[in-house]
């Protein structure tokens, strides 16, 4: 088995682009208010929004709390993609590395597709891959929709 790879996950949005990207690169505190699954996030160094700035996280992951840190890697405006990096605590216990993409995009018929790639590297071939965070993206980011829509 491989201790390193990448999964990923793609699908249509209701939202705008703009509104999405809106959301993850100025507001990025409103998410934990946004997702259920999210039932905590501060910063810890830094502030939300700047490149190198660490926040702590809880995220919800097969029904239970799981905690890490997390700093923005990239922002890239005009592709309209973000990367995070998240170690540390719970996580850092199953990943050595930890890399999150959002990648938005349009299409040629006025549709928007969102795509999440996760990065990793397991700490042992005991550690599943991260299939279970790609099912905790894909829940949240239905919330995240709905919400954007309805704003």
């Amino acid at each position: 088995m491989a201790l390193s790879g990448k999964v990923s996950i793609e699908f249509g949005i209701k939202a705008t682009i703009s509104q999405w990207f809106n959301l993850f690169h100025k507001n990025l505190n409103q998410v934990q208010n946004i997702c259920e699954r999210i039932p905590e996030a501060n910063v810890h160094q830094g502030d939300w929004h700047t490149i190198g700035s660490v926040k702590n996280w809880t995220f919800i992951i097969d029904g239970k709390p799981v905690k890490h840190k997390e700093k923005i890697e990239a922002i890239d405006e005009s592709k309209k993609t973000i990367t995070w990096s998240f170690f540390g605590e719970d996580l850092g216990q199953q990943y050595k590395v930890f890399k999150i993409t959002m990648q938005l995009n349009g299409k040629e018929n006025g549709s928007y597709l969102l795509k999440w790639i996760i990065e990793y590297e397991l700490v042992n071939e005991n550690v599943e891959p991260p299939y279970a965070y790609l099912d905790f993206l894909n829940k949240s980011s239905k919330h995240v929709d709905d919400y954007l829509v309805g704003a």
